[in-house]
């Protein structure tokens, strides 16, 4: 089946004869040349619309990924305020047993036996409580290092969104100008937002 240029190209030969073929050729010329410069444009337009959708579900990705690390980030900040309010208040308490303890130890010049009873109860409890800071206190600083973790989690994640979104600014770009130098750099920069979100999961 003959291309509709060429077709009007033989028409017109019929038509009018030989003289006209060199006058139609050449304006048939322009016209397959046009039409082909507009198939690799719309086909390039095609192909950039494609990398653009791709790139919009990896941003979204990436976005899920860093807005949850935010999210745990505070969370554990949170309990680690909790816990450290509570570590505060227990020292509080055994300052004021080992204080309780000294006072019902010096307080009469012959210590009877209930005052050293009492004492030796404010000396057990201010013990226990130490212990339970001890406790409370690595409680915390775990917390404190879950949190830590979750922040470069979320610095890398945030990283990677800046690529993707330049990228797509990029890919923008390539379609307004035509440019396929472009469009393989903005692919580029995808690329490197890709491999920094990767290295995200390899962070402890």
């Amino acid at each position: 089946m003959l291309r509709p240029g060429v077709s009007r190209i033989v028409a017109c030969v019929r038509n009018c004869g030989p003289a006209c073929v060199g006058v139609i050729t050449v304006s048939e010329g322009d016209d397959l040349l046009k039409e082909r410069v507009e198939e690799v444009r719309s086909s390039f337009d095609r192909n950039v619309a494609v990398t653009m959708a791709i790139l919009a579900v990896l941003l979204a990705t990436d976005s899920l990924f860093g807005h949850r690390a935010h999210t745990e980030e505070l969370l554990d900040q949170a309990q680690a305020s909790d816990q450290w309010a509570y570590y505060q208040a227990k020292t509080i308490r055994r300052t004021v047993y080992d204080v309780g303890a000294e006072l019902a130890r010096l307080t009469p010049d012959t210590p009877s036996q209930a005052s050293q009873s009492t004492a030796r109860t404010f000396r057990d409890t201010a013990a226990r409580y130490e212990q339970e800071s001890k406790a409370i206190e690595d409680q915390a600083r775990e917390y404190e290092r879950d949190r830590d973790r979750y922040q470069r989690l979320a610095n890398r994640f945030d990283l990677a969104e800046i690529f993707l979104e330049v990228s797509l600014v990029m890919c923008s770009l390539a379609i307004l100008t035509k440019r396929r130098n472009v469009w393989i750099a903005s692919g580029a920069v995808a690329l490197g937002g890709v491999l920094v979100a990767l290295t995200a999961f390899r962070l402890h």
